[in-house]
C-alpha cells in the first residue's frame, strides 16, 4: 500500500491545486531511542523529487520512487547531535491524510535520543521561496528554514531527552513519600 501511495503521489502531476505549494510543516518528537518527524508535504514535492532524479519523470517503478524519496530525505533533512554526528535516517511511513488532497503526510524516523542542529532544505531545489516550518514538540519551540537560513540549533538546555529528565519527577515523589513515612512513625 505504501508503494502504491507514493507512486500515485509522485505521478499525480501538477493538475492538483495547493494553497501554498512552497510551504512544508515538520513536527519533531522524541521517542524511546528515536526521533520522529511528522512531515506535511505539498503536492509540489513531486517536482522536487523529479528535479532531484529526472529519471522519475518517465518511471512507474514504485521502488525507484521510494528509493529516491528516502535518499532525498537523507540529503535534505539532516539532524546532528551535540557532537556533530549525523543521526541515521531509518525509514519513512505513510500517514493518513487529514482531508487535504493537496498534501501528503509522512512519518520520518531517525535513530537517536536527541539532536542539537537541524538542516532542512526539503524542496529548496525547486523554489527559492520555499519555507519549512519546524516545530519541536517537547519544548514548544518553532523554527523556520528558508533558502537564506537553511538550519537551526536548539539551545543546549533543550537538547536533553525526555527520558533523561524523568528522574526529576522522582525527587518530589520521594519527598512526599518521606514526609508520609515520618508522619506515620
Amino acid at each position: 500500500m505504501k508503494y502504491l501511495f507514493i507512486a500515485s503521489f509522485l505521478l499525480s502531476g501538477n493538475s492538483m491545486s495547493a494553497h501554498e505549494p512552497n510551504e512544508a510543516f515538520f513536527t519533531f518528537e522524541l521517542k524511546k531511542g528515536m526521533i520522529t518527524v511528522e512531515a506535511e508535504l505539498p503536492w509540489s514535492m513531486r517536482n522536487a523529487l523529479i528535479d532531484y532524479n529526472p529519471k522519475l519523470e518517465t518511471s512507474s517503478n514504485k521502488e525507484a520512487f521510494e528509493n529516491t524519496f528516502s535518499q532525498y530525505i537523507k540529503e535534505n533533512l539532516i539532524l546532528k547531535d551535540k557532537n556533530g554526528s549525523v543521526l541515521e535516517f531509518q525509514k519513512f511511513e505513510e500517514l493518513e491524510k487529514n482531508g487535504h488532497s493537496h498534501q501528503n503526510n509522512y512519518l520520518l524516523i531517525f535513530q537517536g535520543n536527541d539532536f542539537l542542529e537541524v538542516t532542512n532544505t526539503i524542496m529548496f531545489n525547486i523554489d527559492s521561496n520555499q519555507t519549512n516550518y519546524n516545530a519541536i514538540n517537547w519544548n514548544k519551540t518553532k523554527y523556520q528554514t528558508t533558502s537564506k537560513k537553511k538550519s537551526f540549533k536548539l539551545k543546549e538546555e533543550d537538547v536533553s531527552s525526555l527520558f533523561d529528565t524523568w528522574w526529576l519527577l522522582i525527587i518530589p515523589f520521594a519527598i512526599v513519600v518521606l514526609i508520609l513515612l515520618r508522619s506515620i512513625t
